[in-house]
């Protein structure tokens, strides 16, 4: 039997007995990404990533049923990351790093016993990286606050690999990119209570990620290199189940 045939069987005579209209939930991830470039970055020494900011991912997902036994939502899944760097000659910023993965989400799901769920989710990703850099200049004076801004945000562009330097920049000001790509996640879920469960699941995160797409007011600069691509995920997951 294929696997479409399987699949078409489990959506159509699965039996589900007062079965929640929506669930919410949170939860912990964890993946292993290559921070290349953060890691060896042979012009600015960043914090060495440890387990909390490389390696987790917080988890909030919405789910609404449509069907007898599938899903459609939302889920997002972030990592987060701060420090203060110290190769820089004028001052010492404090950068923060995130990563979000953000999915539109299609579940089926079947129900070998009440309380014991399997699931499966497909979806597309939009991602999004955001890198802010908090400068604190040594002098009062406004224009020399504006070059100590310029030359730590040009310093760091150019640890990127980006050799063409950026006038001026604003004090507040992030670097952000975006980009697509898709997930598949395999889940099994223990319902505690009708309106309480945990789950456990597993899957893949793909993401076409592109150093040259980063922008910086305005401007296309490059970013660091990060391997986000085929990607194993692992995630549990406390289950709020409404009615």
């Amino acid at each position: 039997m294929s696997l479409y045939k399987y699949f078409l069987i489990l959506l159509i005579f699965s039996i589900v007995a007062a079965q929640p209209r929506v669930t919410i939930e949170f939860g912990t991830g964890f993946y292993d990404p290559e921070m290349e470039g953060f890691d060896k970055n042979e012009l600015i020494p960043f914090p060495t990533g440890n387990v909390a900011t490389r390696n987790t991912l917080l988890n909030f997902s919405y789910y609404r049923q449509f069907f007898s036994n599938a899903r459609w939502g939302y889920s997002s899944y972030s990592s987060y990351d701060f420090g203060r760097l110290e190769g820089f000659e004028t001052s010492k910023p404090i950068f923060y790093r995130t990563i979000r993965y953000r999915l539109f989400a299609l579940q089926t799901f079947y129900r070998p016993k009440p309380k014991i769920e399997l699931n499966f989710t497909l979806a597309p990703i939009w991602g999004r990286a955001k890198f802010t850099l908090e400068t604190k200049p040594s002098s009062n004076s406004d224009i020399d606050a504006n070059h100590t801004i310029t030359d730590d945000w040009n310093d760091l562009l150019n640890s990127f690999g980006d050799d063409n330097p950026l006038d001026q920049i604003a004090s507040a000001n992030s670097m952000k990119t975006d980009w697509l790509g898709y997930t598949g996640v395999i889940g099994l879920r223990y319902y505690i209570r009708t309106w309480l469960g945990l789950e456990f699941s597993v899957g893949f995160l793909n993401n076409n990620y592109k150093k040259d797409k980063w922008r910086l007011q305005g401007n296309d600069v490059k970013g660091p290199d990060m391997k986000i691509n085929d990607l194993p995920v692992f995630t549990f997951k406390i289950v709020y189940a409404l009615k």
